[in-house]
C-alpha cells in the first residue's frame, strides 16, 4: 500500500489574478500553468499548482481553470510523475478556498468554528484519466487551527482529509480506527499524526491527521464536511471550539500520467 505524506510544501505562491466569471479554452493554457506553485484566481477560490513532494522525481504538474460560472468551477490538473520515494506524493494540484500558509482572500466565510453549527458542504464532479497505471486519490484537504486568524507562520493543529476515490493502491497517512457511516456513505477511518523535524532532529511542527477514504469509489458527491468534522468531535479526535479554516480538493499523486478533470466544483458556506 502506498501511504500519503501528508506535509504540504511550506512554499510561497505566485498569484495570478483572474477576473470571474472566466471563459478558457484548454488550448489556451499558459506556460506558467506548468511552473511549480503557480497559482490562478477565480475568486473566492484559487487553484494551486501544488508540487510539495516532487523532490528527487522526474515529472512535472499542470493546472488550469475552464471556467467559473454561477459559482460553479470547471478546472483540471494533468501530472506525469515518476522516480522519486514511490511511496510519496508528489503533488496535490487542488482548489483552495480559504487558508493555505496565509490568505489570498478574504471573501472566503472562513474561518468557521465548528460549535457555531455553520454548515459546509461541497459539490463535486470530476472525471479521471490514466495514460498509464496511476497510483493517486481524489481528495479534499480540509484544515483546521486553534485560532480565528491563523496566518502563514500559524500551523494548523488538525488535518481532516476525505478520499472520494483513489487508484493504484494509495493509501492514508496513520492506521485504520475503524469503519462508520456519515450520510448513508460507508468509509474506512484512519488517524495518523504529522511530525516534521529540523536537521538537528527537533520537532519544529506537528499535527492531527484524520483520513476518511470512502469504502466504494465514486465520480460525483455532494459531501457534508461540517458531518465528517463532527463525527471526530463526537469521537473525542477533534476539539468543538477549533475552527476549520480551509477546504482544498485535488488529487494527490504517487506516480503515473493522466489528468483529473473537475467538470463542476462548489463549496457552500453556511
Amino acid at each position: 500500500m502506498f501511504t500519503a505524506r501528508a506535509l504540504k510544501a511550506l512554499t510561497a505562491s505566485v498569484a495570478a489574478a483572474v477576473a470571474a466569471p472566466l471563459l478558457l479554452a484548454p488550448s489556451a493554457q499558459a506556460a506558467d500553468n506548468c511552473t511549480a506553485f503557480n497559482t490562478i484566481k477565480a475568486s473566492p477560490y484559487y487553484l494551486n499548482n501544488n508540487v510539495w513532494g516532487a523532490s528527487g522525481a522526474t515529472g512535472k504538474e499542470c493546472t488550469w481553470l475552464n471556467s467559473y460560472r454561477g459559482g460553479k468551477v470547471n478546472w483540471e490538473t494533468s501530472f506525469d510523475w515518476s522516480g522519486g520515494n514511490p511511496t510519496g506524493v508528489k503533488a496535490y494540484g487542488s482548489i483552495v478556498l480559504g487558508w493555505h500558509w496565509g490568505w489570498k482572500d478574504t471573501t472566503t466565510k472562513l474561518p468557521v468554528q465548528i460549535n457555531s453549527r455553520r454548515k459546509i458542504t461541497s459539490n463535486w464532479a470530476f472525471g479521471i484519466t490514466q495514460n498509464t497505471p496511476s497510483v493517486m486519490n481524489v481528495s479534499y484537504d480540509v484544515w483546521f487551527h486553534q485560532k480565528s486568524n491563523p496566518d502563514w507562520a500559524d500551523q494548523p493543529h488538525d488535518e481532516m482529509m476525505i478520499w472520494l476515490n483513489h487508484q493504484g493502491g494509495a493509501g492514508p497517512l496513520g492506521t485504520k480506527r475503524e469503519r462508520v457511516t456519515i450520510g448513508g456513505t460507508a468509509w474506512d477511518l484512519y488517524v495518523g499524526k504529522i511530525v516534521n523535524k529540523n536537521q538537528a532532529g527537533r520537532v519544529t511542527s506537528s499535527w492531527n491527521v484524520y483520513s476518511y477514504v470512502r469504502v466504494a469509489n465514486t465520480n460525483s458527491a455532494t459531501t457534508d464536511i461540517t458531518a465528517m468534522a463532527d463525527a471526530l468531535v463526537q469521537r473525542r479526535l477533534l476539539a468543538n471550539n477549533a475552527y476549520l479554516t480551509s477546504v482544498e480538493a485535488g488529487t494527490e499523486v504517487f506516480r503515473g500520467r493522466g489528468k483529473l478533470s473537475s467538470s463542476s466544483y462548489s463549496v457552500n458556506v453556511g
